[in-house]
């Protein structure tokens, strides 16, 4: 494959760093160890003596001068996603211990992407008026109507700043980390990323292979975002787990009531889906329990069979479960990575749609659909991605990650959903490096598991792993 364009960054600035508890607001005024600063970066690194722009980043140095090994970048998630308090958190919530362990021998540093948090972003809200489909509607009208939603929106808010919008993409991002490297003075960087943040870390490795020390990516993004190919993966997961949730419900019979051998079961679970399709069950004027309801339980992984178990039999007698709540009008869900209270709708549909193929024509995201409810029978039809596009201005500009030779490893997760092993295999092929089977369901668990000596390890020696370990189950 072709190296994506290296465009460079403006030169290094200083950066005037000032403790981010009075820095910045919201921070835990407890929290006195990180310290915060704006960097300037072209909005458009192919003019860089353009428009600027403001990246807010933080960092905190080194508790052992002695022992310093230089800066690691932490990216935790997105897109759309507040980072800068990478640097500071290191509990099981945060980015967790193993990362902890490093903070005497680096300087450890987050930031907030262009276009999130107290980096320069567009704050444009659903506020247009959506008129509620009725509860019987049908599985297309719905479709189309969240679609048509989702289209609004994204004409309203490219029109605001189409210029900064269209800038708002993970090569750019990639950019700004270097521009970052070059004012903290470091000639390379490490670099740690999770879930969106590992596609941060593949396009810098992409274009700045030179300035990598050492990069290490958990739970990745696919090598390409092909948002099509992304459903789709996402359908083949589903399927698999509903696959064993079938003889899983066969075990518990004598609880849940829908068959003692795996045929009975999975008899049970279609018919009641296809009972509901055709008449659904009112909540209130806005919801319904419908088939969609229905499948929407049918392809979770194993933590979560007891509560959906419960509910399916709960629906089945007659009964509304207490997880299925009324329609919130113009609420905004940001599907698939890291679901956080800070997001920025903006910034996640631009990261999917400036560089992601596909997504911008109904038709042909109903007929990927219904391709999908074909080959997936259970769960197949689902648009995680795709219907983020809707009518977006601006065609794709793809990025494809390239093999480097700095110590790079990735690792992923076996029975994972959020951000699919597959994903994390072909991202493997594409980028090289080692590669670390995680036997775990969960998403990014590599800093807070037993099998995180190994991801100190490699940032201390740059050894990489390979083979498997035992995640959290």
């Amino acid at each position: 494959m072709a190296s994506l364009p290296a465009v460079t960054s403006q030169a290094a600035e200083t950066l005037a760093w000032s403790p981010c508890a009075t820095a910045a607001k919201d921070w835990d005024p407890t929290e006195k160890l990180t310290e915060c600063a704006l960097l300037t970066v072209p909005m458009d690194y192919a003019d860089p003596q353009g428009r600027q722009i403001k990246v807010a980043v933080s960092r905190r140095k080194a508790t052992d001068p002695a022992k310093r090994r230089g800066a690691l970048v932490i990216s935790p998630g997105g897109p759309g996603l507040k980072n800068i308090t990478a640097s500071a958190d290191y509990s099981p919530g945060g980015v967790g211990p193993a990362i902890g362990q490093l903070a005497d021998e680096y300087d450890l540093i987050g930031l907030d992407p262009r276009g999130v948090g107290y980096s320069d972003n567009l704050d444009c809200q659903d506020d247009a008026p959506v008129t509620p489909l009725p509860p019987t509607a049908s599985a297309k009208d719905k479709a189309k109507a969240a679609w048509d939603e989702e289209a609004e929106f994204n004409r309203r808010c490219s029109a605001t700043d189409p210029a900064f919008v269209h800038q708002l993409t993970t090569t750019n991002i990639a950019r700004d980390v270097d521009s970052l490297r070059a004012a903290l003075g470091e000639s390379k960087i490490s670099f740690y990323g999770v879930s969106y943040g590992t596609a941060v870390g593949v396009n810098y490795r992409s274009l700045f292979d030179s300035h990598v020390d050492r990069m290490w990516i958990d739970s990745t993004m696919p090598p390409v975002m092909d948002l099509a190919a992304m459903d789709a993966t996402i359908d083949v997961f589903a399927e698999q787990q509903f696959d064993q949730f079938v003889p899983w419900l066969a075990q518990h019979d004598a609880e849940y009531h829908f068959g003692a051998r795996p045929d009975q079961v999975r008899s049970a679970l279609f018919a009641l889906r296809d009972q509901f399709d055709k008449v659904p069950r009112p909540v209130d004027d806005t919801t319904a329990i419908t088939g969609d309801t229905i499948r929407g339980y049918f392809g979770s992984e194993p933590r979560g069979w007891v509560p959906e178990a419960r509910d399916l039999a709960t629906i089945r007698d007659g009964g509304i479960p207490q997880s299925i709540h009324p329609t919130q009008p113009n609420a905004r869900v940001a599907f698939g990575f890291d679901v956080h209270p800070y997001s920025n709708a903006v910034e996640y549909n631009a990261v999917f749609c400036n560089e992601g193929t596909g997504g911008r024509d109904f038709d042909q995201m109903w007929a990927n659909a219904q391709a999908a409810a074909q080959k997936y029978p259970a769960v197949g039809g689902r648009t995680e991605f795709q219907h983020w596009c809707a009518d977006w201005p601006w065609p794709a500009q793809p990025w494809h990650p390239v093999k480097g030779s700095s110590a790079f490893e990735v690792s992923g997760h076996t029975a994972e959903g959020t951000t699919p092993y597959a994903w994390a295999v072909a991202t493997h092929e594409a980028a090289g490096g080692g590669f670390l089977s995680i036997q775990d369901s969960s998403h990014g668990s590599i800093s807070r598991i037993p099998c995180g000596s190994k991801l100190t390890d490699f940032f201390r020696t740059g050894r990489t792993a390979t083979g498997t370990c035992l995640g959290m189950g």
